[in-house]
């Protein structure tokens, strides 16, 4: 199980490099076809965040205590702020190198503790680990938080797009080479629950008459009926 257990890990990190690489290949233009992924995204990610990661928070709590609610609102107001702050200097010449800098980092920092967070629930069952890729997977096809969106010509930079595409690998090897300990990943199981709240309710549900509520519908009740079959088959 243990050799098992590995070979996913190491494969999922793989996986999460290939759609960071090509992500700017098999995001659908603006359009209709796109407002139905991200709406059909939008419901399998609400719907694994309720059902899946936040009920993982919970159990955290039991070590974490109040701690917990810090923690998931650090991750969310983290995410916010360097967002938000990028999109407000992302037109001055100036900052513009800095700010490539600093997201770059950011970003690697994020998907380094993903893979941090996916060996971890790996180690919980094979099943928890694929589903969390998911949602991070879909943030990482279709979100406009990305850095070949904010900075167009950063996918010439073959350099960076090789580092953000191997950091959830690198977190995956780290978190296997290192055992980190089970606070910690509680903590940070926290983090990325409020970072992918962020997301979700940010990115991953369109406003106004961009949003498709059928395919919103549909990823909710598909992943919803997916995991009540989990339960029953627990029983």
């Amino acid at each position: 199980m243990t050799d098992l257990r590995t070979i996913v890990a190491l494969g999922l990190g793989v996986s999460a490099g290939l759609v960071h690489f090509f992500s700017e290949n098999i995001r659908p233009a603006e359009g209709l076809t796109r407002h139905k992924v991200v709406s059909f995204a939008a419901g399998i990610s609400i719907a694994y965040l309720f059902l899946r990661l936040l009920p993982e928070t919970y159990k955290a709590a039991v070590h974490l205590k109040e701690w917990v609610f810090f923690f998931l609102l650090a991750g969310f107001a983290v995410f916010h702020v360097v967002e938000k702050n990028t999109y407000k200097h992302a037109n001055r010449a100036r900052l513009m190198k800095e700010l490539k800098e600093i997201h770059s980092i950011a970003f690697f920092i994020y998907y380094f503790v993903v893979g941090v967070v996916v060996e971890d629930l790996l180690k919980i069952s094979i099943l928890e680990g694929i589903l969390f890729t998911v949602p991070v997977g879909f943030h990482a096809a279709l979100s406009t938080a990305s850095l070949s969106e904010i900075h167009g010509d950063m996918r010439e930079s073959a350099w960076v797009k090789i580092v953000l595409s191997i950091s959830t690998l690198s977190g995956i090897v780290f978190a296997l080479l290192m055992p980190v300990p089970s606070l910690v990943n509680n903590v940070l199981v926290s983090i990325i629950a409020g970072a992918i709240l962020y997301i979700v309710v940010k990115e991953f549900l369109p406003e106004r008459e961009k949003g498709q509520p059928l395919f919103f519908a549909i990823g909710l009740i598909a992943f919803s009926a997916f995991n009540i079959a989990i339960l029953l088959l627990k029983r």
